[in-house]
């Protein structure tokens, strides 16, 4: 054998000094590749899209139970129907609730939420008080709500 042969013979695979890959299969590979990455990129932004929504909700629900501890604290003579609608001003959820029948309401200090609160007297028994917490977001139209029931005494 010439020292030519040994010498291409070292470079190739098999028997075939031919052997390799054309830039057709160098291509479809690559096509292959770029479209698996771009379900990966899609993915991906799915992903931090969801657990943007998911902290705004989470934020929301504390600042719900937030009112509800201040509620729970508050002396039960001074937590009243304002608006005197009775179960109307319980029943007002949506992208703007309680805005026409909210008894209270108070802002969150970064101004994203914004909390309202409604109040039935003596519902469900005398003596007690309905209150229904609703929690806004202004990027987000998924309000939180707490309904919870104060008794007197409590």
């Amino acid at each position: 054998m010439k020292r030519q042969d040994k010498e291409q013979k070292k470079y190739t695979i098999g028997n075939d000094p031919a052997a390799g890959f054309t830039i057709i299969e160098v291509m479809i590979a690559m096509l292959v590749f770029a479209i698996g990455i771009l379900g990966v990129v899609t993915m991906q932004t799915s992903s931090v899209s969801g657990n943007a929504k998911a902290r705004y909700i989470s934020e929301a629900a504390n600042y719900a139970a937030n009112r509800v501890e201040i509620l729970l604290n508050t002396d039960y003579s001074k937590i009243v129907d304002r608006t005197h609608d009775g179960l109307n001003g319980l029943d007002y959820v949506g992208i703007t609730p309680a805005t026409k029948a909210a008894d209270y309401s108070a802002n969150s200090p970064d101004g994203l939420y914004t909390i309202y609160w409604n109040v039935v007297s003596n519902l469900p028994t005398s003596n007690s008080k309905t209150i229904k917490v609703i929690v806004t977001n202004r990027l987000l139209n998924a309000p939180v709500t707490i309904t919870f029931v104060r008794a007197a005494g409590i």
